[in-house]
């Protein structure tokens, strides 16, 4: 039997890559108190202490229990030994930040290299090097 009836539906699918706006307030919001605890806090770690760490963006999953946190080191010297020293510490970070946000459950962190600005580099490199053929 063949399906005569070609309906089509006015809903959007929703991409990978959009997200809602309580999605992007929980990350903004996270963004700021991990920031805050990074540079208040104390935590016995010597390339921790040393190094200013800035937190670019927090990305949090649909069900808002997973958030990855793109970070890149002043400088961006020592990158994979930040990682490793946020990782290990990811669980502290996470109580520190319980108490500020209301929320039934804190979602679980993930520290990231944030590539950004190297990609952002590499294309200024490019255009730089057209303007230049010009």
């Amino acid at each position: 039997m063949e399906n005569k009836f070609n309906f089509k539906t006015k809903r959007k699918k929703k991409d990978s890559t959009t997200h809602s706006q309580r999605q992007l307030r929980v990350g903004e919001e996270l963004r700021h108190l991990i920031s805050n605890a990074l540079h208040r806090e104390t935590f016995y770690d010597p390339i921790l202490e040393s190094k200013n760490i800035t937190v670019t963006e927090v990305d949090v999953s649909p069900d808002l229990k997973h958030a990855k946190v793109y970070f890149m080191p002043l400088g961006g010297e020592q990158k994979t030994e930040v990682l490793e020293g946020l990782n290990r510490i990811k669980g502290y970070i996470q109580k520190l930040i319980s108490s500020d946000i209301r929320m039934r459950q804190i979602p679980r962190l993930n520290f990231v290299i944030d590539t950004t600005f190297e990609y952002a580099s590499k294309i200024d490199n490019i255009i730089q090097k057209i303007n230049n053929n010009n």
